[in-house]
């Protein structure tokens, strides 16, 4: 039976503003209802988002950027997208100002691919991750290069996007210009920080052989705002061990000494793992442990990932204990 669930949340600015920067760096201009295919386009693949209203949360999490977020979505939702804005343009754009150009299925095709497949290559490059593959295959895709909110984006598109705005304004030549210097930033600065996670994973191993640690699996994970502070999570026998990774300081690795137990060898814990809702959750779940208390004579097993030290994203399931006798 589940007991609780965190909700994780969502952040769409980021996405919402690359849209906007397309169009304004020139795929929205002179195109009927481009613009508004951008914006659109490029938030689309969260619809998935809208499970959380009418699906319990470990289901939610097991369909979240998988079916709207892989390569078979991909391909239909901006063709989708292109004849749902031409659909709209005739029954109520067109019918209220007859002397609006029409728009067209064909010009809005390609802002609305490059919208709808920047969704997941943005969604990449978090750890929360992307199914890139779905729905033939469930492999999970992490780029660890971003925070899931990330003001430097925001502010390097924002102001690309306000500074093309105020030279269309005036009338200025080249109005495109601030908000394709804002995209290319961007691309920069994501490719920085994606060579900085994978030079992370060698410093991390090369630390983790020196100290004599068994690694396994290493996730790198950005922070807010600090792109030269990142946190580890190392896999290692029975559990994890967390540490941080400092760019600007001498001893650059720094690992704490305890381990972070996984607890998956525990009767209650593989009984919640095979719970309904702990499959679920081991759906999402990258570096799963279990945390178990006594409630009465039940066990609650407490099912997080060492991504994410809060439980923001963990779901709780009770064990009863006639199901099994649990250890002292």
């Amino acid at each position: 039976m589940r007991r609780g669930y965190s909700r994780p949340r969502l952040d769409n600015l980021c996405h919402t503003l690359v849209g906007a920067a397309l169009g304004e760096a020139g795929l929205g201009r002179h195109k009927p209802l481009a613009t508004a295919t951008l914006l659109v386009g490029a938030n689309l693949p969260d619809v998935d988002g809208f499970t959380y209203a009418f699906l319990d949360g470990p289901t939610s999490l097991a369909f979240r950027r998988g079916w709207t977020h892989g390569i078979l979505a991909m391909a239909v939702l901006p063709v989708a997208l292109a004849a749902a804005m031409v659909a709209w343009d005739r029954a109520v754009r067109r019918r209220r100002r007859k002397e609006k150009i029409p728009a067209r299925f064909r010009a809005l095709l390609l802002p609305a691919f490059a919208a709808v497949l920047s969704h997941p290559l943005l969604d990449f490059l978090n750890t929360y991750g992307v199914r890139f593959l779905y729905p033939f295959s469930k492999r999970w895709f992490y780029g660890d290069a971003l925070f899931i909110v990330d003001p430097w984006v925001w502010i390097a598109l924002a102001a690309g996007i306000a500074f093309s705005r105020a030279l269309a304004s005036s009338d200025r030549p080249h109005p495109e210009r601030p908000a394709r210097a804002s995209l290319a930033a961007v691309v920069a600065y994501i490719a920085a920080m994606l060579i900085s996670s994978a030079a992370g994973r060698g410093l991390v191993g090369r630390a983790a052989r020196e100290a004599g640690v068994p690694a396994g699996r290493t996730m790198i994970s950005p922070v807010p705002m600090d792109p030269f502070r990142r946190l580890v999570v190392l896999e290692v026998p029975g559990g994890y061990r967390l540490g941080v990774l400092r760019w600007l300081y001498r001893e650059r690795v720094a690992l704490d000494r305890g381990t972070l137990p996984r607890n998956d060898q525990d009767p209650r814990a593989a009984a919640a793992a095979e719970s309904r809702d702990g499959r679920k959750f081991l759906v999402w779940a990258r570096f799963p442990y279990f945390e178990i208390r006594r409630e009465g004579e039940d066990a609650l097993v407490s099912l997080r990932d060492a991504r994410y030290p809060g439980s923001w994203a963990s779901v709780t399931v009770a064990v009863p204990a006639p199901l099994l006798r649990s250890p002292p």
